[in-house]
This record gives structure tokens, C-alpha cells and sequence, in this order.
């Protein structure tokens, strides 16, 4: 397991990398004047969950998720259980969700807090039906949404490749500065900003949705490679 900490004026973040079945990264969101903690997309050790935020101080109070899928909702419930912590989801998750504690849902631009600390939703649906980001100051947490220079595959139901292209689309409109945070570490590095993303990473790149199909149903056929490193426009386009 690796560990990264970002400090920023009203909290940190911290990221657990290569966790569980598919190697996930979870994040901790500790709001510092209330120490607080919200974990986004918990799986697979709710206890060593617990124990970090408590021996740091905190209490997670609230679990963030970004999509239904197991591996990234499969320790919610024992979290949920054991702390007390709110659960919340995007709305269009609902129907998919396998989680038996009450959710609180959210849906596009709503603002949520953990003590002085905001992050503001974002509907990036695609990869499923209901998948959310959340855009706090400096930071961006995806889920499978984006990757670095990749994205999350629409195999699973409610996947579509019309809205994770109109997904990439609101996505090119954050902040150039602000760095972005996923599910795995499937790319060449950790951190990346969305500057970076914006310049190298093939779904970002392509603004024709044409394109974009083609680009993704190729790869779910084995015609296209999954990129891991940034690509030009023209890299990107000789693979269609």
C-alpha cells in the first residue's frame, strides 16, 4: 500500500493506494476544525478504515460514494455501522446500489459539507448510470469516471458511452490547476492535474462524439489499446 497526504487550508486529504481485489484507491477527506472525516468509496477493510482516521484524530462521519459498483461500496455498510457515518450517493445511483443503511442522495452542482469544508457534486454518469465526482478546492475525486489518461469502461449496466462522453465534456471545464484524483492507479503516474488530462488524455481530447464512440466501442472490441500515457489528438484519432 502506498500513502499520500495533501494539505489545504480547511482540510487534508489523505489516499491509500492499491487496496483490496482491484487495487482501489480510497480517500479520506479530514476537515480540520471539526475532525471530521468523510471516505469516499470505502471497500474491502473497514477496520484498518476506522483505526487510520481514529488514530489521526478524527471520526468518519460521512461516506462519500462516486458509484454503485462492489469495489468501491463493498465496506460502506460495516463503516456505516460501526461509526454512525452518513451515507451519500448520486441520485441516479439508486436504482443499482446495494447498500442496506439509509443514503442521502445528491445530484449536479449541489453543494455538501463536512465541517468547513465544501465540495461541490458533479454528474458524471457514463461509466454508470449515476456516477458522481466530487470537486473540492484543489482537488477532484473521480472514481472510475476519469482515469490518468483513461477512463472507465461501459460494460456494466447502466453504462452508457453517449453520456460519458457528455461527461468528459463537463469535466474539460474544471479548473486547470486542479488535480485529479481516481478509483485505481491505472496510469503511468499518481499525480496529474487537469491540465495534464486535458492535453494527453484520449477521452478528453476528442470533441466529436462520433469520435469518441468509435474510439471506445474499439477498445471494448480489443481494436484499440487502453492508453495509460498522455497521447496527442493525432495519436489518438490514427487508432479510429
Amino acid at each position: 500500500m502506498k500513502l499520500q497526504t495533501f494539505k489545504e487550508k480547511t482540510y487534508s486529504l489523505d489516499i491509500m493506494y492499491h487496496l483490496g481485489t482491484y487495487e482501489n484507491s480510497i480517500h479520506f477527506i479530514f476537515d480540520h476544525e471539526s475532525k471530521t472525516c468523510a471516505i469516499i468509496d470505502p471497500a474491502w477493510h473497514a477496520d484498518l478504515f476506522i483505526n487510520y482516521a481514529k488514530d489521526k484524530g478524527y471520526k468518519i462521519t460521512d461516506i462519500w460514494l462516486t458509484h454503485w459498483h462492489g469495489d468501491h461500496t463493498n465496506a460502506a455498510d460495516e463503516i456505516a455501522q460501526k461509526t454512525g457515518a452518513k451515507i451519500t450517493a448520486g441520485i441516479n445511483e439508486l436504482p443499482y446500489l446495494d447498500i442496506k443503511n439509509d443514503l442521502a442522495t445528491v445530484n449536479d452542482d449541489d453543494v455538501i459539507n463536512l465541517g468547513g469544508t465544501t465540495a461541490r457534486i458533479i454528474n458524471t454518469p457514463g461509466h454508470t448510470a449515476g456516477g458522481i465526482c466530487y470537486l473540492l478546492d484543489g482537488h477532484i475525486v473521480a472514481g472510475d469516471t476519469l482515469f490518468v489518461y483513461g477512463a472507465g469502461h461501459c460494460s456494466l449496466p447502466g453504462a452508457s458511452i453517449k453520456e460519458l462522453y457528455d461527461s468528459m465534456q463537463k469535466l474539460k471545464k474544471v479548473d486547470d490547476n486542479v488535480m485529479l484524483h481516481c478509483g485505481h492507479d491505472y496510469g503511468c503516474k499518481i499525480n496529474t492535474t487537469m491540465a495534464e488530462q486535458k492535453s494527453g488524455n484520449a477521452y478528453l481530447l476528442l470533441d466529436s462524439e462520433a469520435d469518441f464512440t468509435s474510439f471506445v466501442q474499439g477498445m471494448s472490441k480489443g481494436l484499440v489499446a487502453y492508453p495509460t500515457e498522455a497521447l496527442t489528438l493525432k495519436e489518438v484519432k490514427a487508432m479510429l
